[in-house]
């Protein structure tokens, strides 16, 4: 297992007489190979965010540590491409489970394609044992090409590793570098990061209400616009989950950042993008149901699981006609007349007014937030164990507006402090959500036990009749338990602490 390991950018291509103007002694492992790298990952780069590249090459398939290249996991041999593969899809093992931590429901996607040659060396010492492995790597594309020495520890001879990297270092023909990753990305063409569902804004402190709101809107609008192809070709159902929260971004912020836009143009714009919002509702709920199948089944005696075969083949069938749906939708003339006229609406709204849109930005967060907490501290503290349900729902639209604000808005203070507010508010929403996700689940299996069962021919309707409502009486359960757990949930988020902190920001 490899120990330690550092790589070098060589100013010049470089081969055994590099290796040889340092007086080593050495043995040529293997003959110089030539292959096709492939690099995946997810398409919000979720292997990069945890300093991981998936690679295949031929029918070797790894993980290699973005920071050092070094292999934290055996190879493992896959003749099938990577692309369009989920975790689940892996052999067991270490790599398979590391893909599940940082995939979760996301699929792989081909990022990136080199060729690559490569010459492997053991450096020997005086018992011509190999102490160190040194590979002189050959990366190029139609782009152009880059050249590395990567430096490899052989477990008990990390002082030679030591001795030979301080040699590396003084190097005029090399110069240690981190960034090779990114080099080799920019090579094939490819940003690594260069999709994001989250709003990484960055608002200038001194911009007026109406230039903050119109950056945020573009925002949003990327983030639609970058999804619908992954939509179309049904990669995973992320991409769809990420085009709704962008619309229901975009809806917040025109409904809750008032008068900085004109009243008029809000008002055919806010409705636009409700109609849009809606048609993705039901793809979403199929999205949702069936991602949990295997939790659904789990919750049955086995004997009564194959009753829900029924149920999930319906779903399955339901969600091919609604993603056709959603694809008609992307497709039509409609949809495109909106997402032009509402680009062109960003690109001009500077000339146009609202009665607020000189007041500077932070001043109008400032009075947006603080005045959404308030609401939802009175809402949340009026909330008992006899209050009727819808409460509970209007507090989640509450708590979802204040987090939308906090997230708008976040680049105008303090880091640290911002992090906090939004992490107490995510576990409240979570408790939130769990029971009202609950509920809808409840109400579709319902349905299908009132409504499309007594219509059906088959043979085993008593035991689909006797799964379902075994399932309903359990989420019925997990939803009593998470209402029970609300005053908890709510007490957390409501104390003095987080009270004081909203204050000092906004209040």
């Amino acid at each position: 297992m490899i120990t330690r390991c550092e790589t070098y950018v060589l100013r010049e291509p470089a081969g055994s007489d590099l290796i040889e103007t340092l007086g080593l002694e050495y043995s040529k492992s293997l003959p110089e190979k030539e292959e096709i790298i492939q690099y995946y990952d997810t398409f919000d780069w979720r292997l990069y965010q945890k300093g991981l590249a998936l690679i295949q090459t031929g029918n070797a398939v790894y993980l290699q540590r973005i920071s050092d290249g070094a292999y934290p996991h055996d190879q493992i041999e896959m003749k099938q491409h990577l692309e369009g593969r989920f975790w689940w899809m892996f052999p067991e093992g270490e790599l398979r489970d590391t893909l599940r931590g940082a995939l979760s429901v996301r699929t792989l996607l081909l990022r990136a394609q080199v060729r690559q040659k490569v010459c492997e060396f053991g450096v020997l010492n005086a018992d011509e044992k190999t102490v160190v492995r040194l590979f002189i790597t050959h990366t190029s594309t139609e782009n152009g090409h880059i050249a590395t020495l990567t430096c490899r520890s052989v477990r008990g001879y990390e002082r030679d590793f030591e001795n030979l990297r301080r040699r590396f270092r003084k190097l005029d023909v090399a110069h240690v570098a981190e960034d090779v990753f990114e080099r080799v990305m920019d090579l094939a063409g490819c940003v690594p990061g260069d999709y994001s569902s989250k709003l990484n804004l960055d608002l200038n402190h001194e911009a007026s209400g109406r230039e903050a709101t119109c950056e945020i809107l573009r925002c949003l609008n990327d983030v639609m616009r970058q999804n619908e192809t992954g939509i179309r070709t049904d990669w995973d159902t992320e991409f769809l989950h990420d085009f709704r929260v962008a619309i229901r971004r975009t809806r917040s912020a025109l409904s809750q950042i008032k008068g900085v836009l004109p009243e008029g143009a809000v008002a055919h714009f806010k409705d636009e993008f409700r109609q849009l919002g809606r048609s993705t509702n039901r793809l979403r709920d199929l999205d949702v149901y069936l991602l949990d199948e295997e939790t659904y089944r789990a919750m049955l005696p086995r004997s009564l699981q194959p009753g829900l075969d029924a149920v999930f083949s319906r779903l399955k069938s339901e969600r091919r006609r609604a993603l056709n749906d959603m694809v008609q939708i992307l497709d039509a003339p409609e949809y495109l007349d909106l997402m032009d006229s509402w680009a062109a609406f960003l690109q001009g709204a500077q000339s146009q007014r609202g009665r607020d849109s000189a007041v500077p930005a932070i001043a109008l967060a400032r009075k947006f937030i603080f005045k959404r907490f308030k609401l939802v501290l009175k809402r949340g503290k009026a909330i008992g164990d006899h209050t009727p349900d819808e409460a509970l729902h209007d507090l989640r639209i509450d708590c979802k507006k204040l987090r939308y604000l906090l997230e708008f808005f976040a680049s105008f203070f303090p880091k640290d402090k911002m992090d906090k507010l939004i992490g107490s508010m995510k576990k409240l929403q979570d408790n939130l959500g769990d029971f009202n996700d609950l509920s809808v689940q409840q109400w579709e299996l319902t349905t299908y036990l009132n409504e499309v069962l007594p219509r059906s021919r088959r043979a085993d309707r008593l035991l689909c009749a006797a799964a379902i409502g075994g399932l309903i009486a359990r989420l019925h359960d997990q939803q009593q338990a998470v209402r029970h757990e609300f005053a908890s949930a709510f007490a957390v988020y409501a104390k003095k602490k987080n009270v004081r902190l909203y204050r000092d920001l906004f209040g």
